[in-house]
């Protein structure tokens, strides 16, 4: 079996169907504003309340959002799903650009429960 590539928590995901309200209350634990993401009709669709390295990912839009999840970071994805390959675990779609940034993609465990993995946009 390979040696498993470097891998962190990097976030965990909510819903907060009033976005507004769960940013005041995660301002209190000293989260602040990250990276958001609007919908079509320009009302906070997600977003993020980063502290150090990891953030809580505030997730109001129910129809583009990903569901509840975790998220986890390695400096190089496809590393990762080279060695996930190995194992027969392959992930639910191809990697993707995403608009903060990064590139990720979601695999489902044996429980039904989502995990992100995101690495570094390849420059």
């Amino acid at each position: 079996m390979s040696t498993t590539p470097e891998l962190t928590l990097n976030h965990v995901a909510i819903a907060a169907p009033e976005p507004e309200q769960s940013m005041a209350f995660y301002v209190a634990f000293g989260f602040e504003p990250g990276f958001q993401r609007l919908d079509d009709a320009g009302r906070i669709a997600l977003q993020q309340m980063r502290r150090g390295a990891v953030f809580v990912e505030l997730l109001a839009d129910r129809d583009t959002a990903a569901p509840g999840h975790f998220g986890l970071h390695t400096p190089d994805l496809f590393a990762m799903l080279h060695h996930l390959a190995n194992q027969n675990i392959r992930p639910l779609h191809p990697p993707r650009h995403g608009a903060s940034g990064v590139l990720w993609t979601f695999f489902e465990d044996p429980a039904g429960n989502l995990v992100e993995v995101t690495s570094p946009w390849p420059q």
